[in-house]
């Protein structure tokens, strides 16, 4: 991860990863949803669309 930035982001980043990580361990990418994805990582879906443009994006991210 870049360490360049900002730790809020960071965070957000991380947690978004880990949710992604274990989501994929409970059904396919296909079958999960942004908004599952955003409860397990405790962000907001606004929050989750200032990074990514869709669950695919995050999914190429990670």
């Amino acid at each position: 991860m870049n360490k360049n930035l900002d730790l809020r982001v960071q965070k957000t980043y991380t947690c978004l990863m880990n949710a992604r990580l274990d989501l994929l361990k409970e059904k396919a990418s296909e079958e999960s949803t942004v908004n599952e994805l955003c409860e397990r990582a405790l962000v907001g879906r606004g929050t989750f669309y200032k990074h990514f443009s869709d669950k695919y994006e995050i999914f190429s991210f990670v």
